[in-house]
């Protein structure tokens, strides 16, 4: 193992940890909701973005009579502020691995990102009802500032909970995080329901109070989970100043929070994040590859419903926006319900089987929505879809932690998301292009083109589940008591 270098020889003593220590094999339920409201910081945002934005890019694009492409222009913006996450996030994940700070590794990014969301949020409710050239161009550059901000600190606040959880822990850990996730959603989809009591209300220089307040709403929701996060999660610190990036990975102990010095093995070769990926590419063994590829597709058609399922209810169902959230509001309750149960799932009967019952489940549910339009049924799909969505969700990041070198889980957990965001920019062009042939060629009326949304969805999880097969690593490995001490003692040497 590799133990601390250069000036670092004294920090092992100078750096201890500001939290009590974890039990071996066991998970500290009530830290790892904390740890969780980081990663909840900008879900209750992408829950409102996602619903609320494809509409009111529709809006504008009418506005500017903008032409038949509507379904696909919607989907390049959507595509736009993508490209950032993809370009932005492994770098800032495998920064945060060498981050030296009084407050930890992961903390700095978490506060400037999350910030930073906050403001740029907040001026997209003060144009959201707002038309023409203008306020248009004025949308775009704020969407492009936002999605900077929230790839800043993304990757920073998932690699927290690896930081400080015990491996053989992880799966039931995540699904906490993910519970916060999906009560995020609920959150963000409860809003519009709220503030569509306010349509058409006047307030100052908004003209619709009802769009804007939901913006502001979320914008308050994430300031509050943020500053409970910032008073409860106390990162072992890795340096002496609020930010300075350091050369190499900085460790810490998972089991005790005890910090290791920077790693030793880049000595030779410092990798950059995207030479992480060409590493993947190479190895040996692929399942790390083929896992990244399961992440891509299965989320290709999981994008696809976030992106266009307002759209879908408002056009194709005939719902007004506070009825169309409260359907799709369903899937994130019962993930809430199931989310632990799903990690537990994972535990004993192994993440892989786990992911592939989730994407089994997510093409059942999918073929039996095509022309549906019972809410009750709908309703009751959605539910199973949230728990289907769950599975998939909760274990994949975890297989890449598992697999993911020492020192280079925020790498890793970078890696994850080029390919998750890569899914997010492909998707929405992709699905938007179908939709709009699909009107084109079949010339029929405007909102049945969304028929073809369930079909999409079905395509994609059949390829994930292919690739799944691949997929021979990542499963959990007892971290015991002696190899806790094993390591402890060979990095106090």
């Amino acid at each position: 193992m590799p133990s601390s270098i250069g000036n670092d020889d004294n920090l092992n003593s100078s750096y201890k940890p500001r939290m009590s220590p974890n039990t071996p094999g066991k998970l500290n339920y009530g830290r790892t909701f904390l740890i969780g409201l980081a990663f909840m910081t900008s879900s209750i945002v992408w829950a409102y973005y996602n619903f609320i934005m494809p509409i009111l890019l529709k809006e504008f694009f009418i506005d500017i009579d903008a032409g038949n492409f509507l379904d696909l222009y919607v989907g390049i913006i959507m595509v736009l502020d993508n490209i950032i996450a993809v370009l932005m996030i492994p770098y800032f994940g495998a920064i945060s691995d060498r981050a030296k700070s009084k407050l930890g590794k992961r903390t700095p990014f978490i506060i400037i990102g999350c910030i930073s969301a906050v403001i740029s949020f907040s001026i997209l409710g003060i144009i959201s009802d707002s038309r023409g050239i203008g306020p248009f161009i004025g949308l775009i550059s704020v969407i492009i500032w936002f999605n900077f901000s929230m790839s800043f600190y993304r990757s920073a606040s998932i690699s927290v909970l690896p930081d400080l959880t015990d491996p053989e822990v992880r799966s039931t850990g995540n699904a906490i995080i993910n519970t916060l996730g999906a009560i995020s959603m609920v959150i963000g989809l409860v809003i519009p329901i709220i503030t569509g009591k306010f349509y058409s209300t006047q307030l100052l220089y908004q003209k619709d109070l009802s769009r804007a307040l939901g913006f502001y709403l979320v914008s308050i929701a994430t300031a509050i989970a943020l500053g409970i996060f910032l008073l409860t999660v106390k990162e072992t610190p890795t340096g002496e100043k609020f930010l300075k990036i350091g050369e190499y990975s900085i460790a810490i102990n998972p089991i005790t929070l005890d910090y290791l010095g920077e790693q030793e093995k880049n000595i030779e070769k410092k990798e950059k994040p995207y030479e992480i990926l060409k590493i993947i590419f190479k190895e040996s063994e692929k399942s790390t590859l083929f896992m990244l590829i399961v992440i891509f597709t299965s989320f290709l058609s999981q994008n696809a419903l976030e992106t266009y399922y307002s759209l879908y209810a408002t056009s194709f169902l005939g719902l007004e926006e506070g009825e169309a959230s409260s359907v799709i509001i369903i899937a994130p309750i019962v993930m809430i319900i199931t989310a632990i149960p799903a990690g537990k799932i994972a535990e004993k009967f192994g993440r892989k089987k786990t992911i592939f019952l989730g994407l089994i489940g997510l093409s059942i549910c999918s073929f039996f929505m095509i022309y549906l339009k019972n809410l009750i049924l709908i309703r009751i799909l959605m539910g199973f879809m949230g728990i289907f969505f769950g599975f998939v969700i909760i274990n994949s990041i975890v297989i890449i932690w598992q697999m993911a070198p020492k020192g280079k889980i925020g790498a890793y957990t970078g890696v994850y998301y080029l390919f998750s965001q890569l899914s997010a920019t492909f998707s929405p062009l992709i699905a938007g292009s179908v939709f709009s042939l699909y009107k084109i060629i079949t010339d029929c009326d405007e909102g049945f083109q969304y028929v073809t949304l369930f079909p999409y969805i079905i395509l994609w999880e059949i390829v994930a589940i292919f690739f799944l097969n691949y997929v021979k690593q990542g499963e959990s490995k007892k971290f015991t008591t002696k190899q806790i001490n094993a390591l402890r003692i060979e990095h106090e040497n």
